[in-house]
């Protein structure tokens, strides 16, 4: 499968680094150099600088046999733009935005949109998940599937500390991202990966999956 992402912060990097970790093809399109930067030295060469909005930018990365696009920057407009482009230009079958503005929603169904995530939710949980106690947040919700893209933090007493992600007794039917170290570096999951406290293990899963879930990790 070929995925196209447009937005390189932290949703699109997690989303990448699932894709790749499962031998997709992935380029992401990010504006910011410096920002494109720093995830290319992560990703490698499936990362480009480049307005994902633009035609051209969308033709050099061949959006006419992409499988899935993808448009998650912090700009609603910008999101729904490129989707547009992508979906009536390129005419890819599947895509996915991110909806800044819970107002917004609705335009991004009526205009042909497959799935939108509703960041403000992911904004409200990102909040609550530096209030001490909590250990997880809600980074997207894909409605069509109704996968959620869960952050588990884990604390220094877990039982997983000390192990590689494949030895931790997860429930079936989850899949691991990627793992954000403390310092902001991130590690695709593998026997050589050691768990190690303040870990942020990110998962894809469905809701009643969940607790279980984070209890495998923290427990």
């Amino acid at each position: 499968m070929y995925a196209i992402i447009v937005g390189g912060g932290r949703v699109g990097a997690v989303i990448a680094s699932a894709l790749i970790e499962k031998g997709n093809e992935v380029l992401v399109i990010e504006r910011s150099a410096p920002r494109s930067d720093g995830l290319r030295e992560r990703l490698g060469s499936c990362v480009t600088c480049g307005d994902g909005c633009e035609t051209a930018v969308l033709a050099e990365a061949g959006t006419d046999r992409a499988d899935v696009f993808i448009a998650v920057t912090e700009g609603d407009e910008d999101n729904l733009v490129a989707c547009q482009v992508a979906k009536h230009r390129f005419h890819v079958s599947r895509i996915v935005a991110r909806v800044n503005n819970p107002r917004n929603v609705n335009i991004f169904k009526v205009l042909g949109i497959d799935a939108t995530v509703n960041a403000v939710e992911t904004l409200a949980d990102g909040v609550l998940y530096e209030v001490p106690g909590v250990n997880r947040t809600h980074m997207a919700a894909f409605q069509k599937s109704g996968l959620r893209l869960i952050g588990v933090k884990l604390p220094d007493h877990a039982a997983s500390i000390g192990k590689p992600i494949v030895e931790v007794p997860l429930p079936k039917g989850v899949s691991i991202a990627v793992i954000v170290r403390n310092d902001g570096t991130t590690q695709l999951p593998s026997d050589e990966v050691i768990l190690e406290p303040e870990d942020e293990v990110i998962a894809v899963a469905l809701p009643e999956l969940e607790e279980a879930l984070v209890q495998a990790l923290t427990r």
